[in-house]
Formats: C-alpha cells, sequence, structure tokens
C-alpha cells in the first residue's frame, strides 16, 4: 500500500510521455496516412505534393487575395479568393472526392477555407499550419517573392 503513492507517478509520466511521443510520430506521418481536415506541416504538404503531384484528383489552393497570389505561391497552386462574395460558386465546381492543400499567408483563413469544404461536402482537404510564412521558413520552394517577416 506504501508503494501506491510511488507508482501513480511513475505510471502518469509514462502516459504523458506516450501522449507526447504518439503526437510526434502523428506529425511524422507520411502523406498517405494524413487525416483529413486537421493541418500539416510544411514538410507533409510537400510531401502530399510530391505524392499526389500527378493525380488530376489533387489540388493545391491558394485562398488569398489575386493580388496577394500575384506576387507569390507554392508551384502549381491555384487561386480561389476566400474573401470573395462567390468563393462558394468557385469552389463548388471542384470534384468532392478529389484531394485538396489548401493555404493562405498564416493559416487562419486556409482552416477556415477547409471547414466550409467540409461542410460543402468534400472528404479530403489538409490546411498547410502556418501558411506560407512556415512553409517559407522550411525554405520550402516558392514562386515569386519570399514574403516579408517581419
Amino acid at each position: 500500500m506504501k508503494n501506491r503513492k510511488y507508482i501513480m507517478p511513475a505510471i502518469s509520466k509514462q502516459l504523458l510521455l506516450g501522449i507526447i511521443l504518439c503526437g510526434f510520430l502523428f506529425s511524422m506521418l507520411p502523406a498517405e496516412e494524413l487525416v483529413p481536415f486537421t493541418d500539416i506541416t510544411p514538410t507533409q504538404a510537400a510531401e502530399l505534393i510530391k505524392a499526389k503531384g500527378a493525380d488530376p484528383l489533387f489540388k493545391v489552393i491558394d485562398v488569398r487575395t489575386t493580388e496577394e497570389f500575384a506576387v507569390n505561391r507554392i508551384e502549381g497552386a491555384q487561386n480561389y479568393d476566400f474573401k470573395a462574395i462567390d468563393f462558394k460558386e468557385q469552389i463548388e465546381p471542384l470534384n468532392k472526392d478529389g484531394v485538396y492543400l489548401v493555404y493562405c499567408r498564416g493559416g487562419v483563413r486556409s482552416a477556415r477555407a477547409m471547414n466550409q469544404m467540409k461542410e460543402w461536402g468534400f472528404k479530403q482537404v489538409y490546411n498547410l499550419g502556418g501558411g506560407l510564412m512556415n512553409w517559407q521558413k522550411e525554405k520550402l520552394p516558392l514562386e515569386g517573392v519570399p514574403i516579408p517577416v517581419y
């Protein structure tokens, strides 16, 4: 009975270590094992692009304004301005069974776009967590002028 007070903290430490390890391993999942409607890291996004780039049902979607898109973008991205009045009409013709990677400058607009796409019946959408700012920090390829980091 006396040893019980020593066993519980050890179990708690092991449980915490297990949770941390699972989180780390989840962030290292290959592109084909990603969970839809979640934020993914720039490395995971680059892997997804590499794995699915030739698939006609895969699209990289930049949800920034056309002005922002003109300055820089991920290679091959298509622009659908999330703030545009007709955003839903622009997105609706896309195949709902496709695979989509959405991004913006910092990850907020694209997270909202991802959630909207989920509501509209899309099956597999991923958000580039931290947006182009994180993409650029990882020194991944970017077409156009680098994003100013303040």
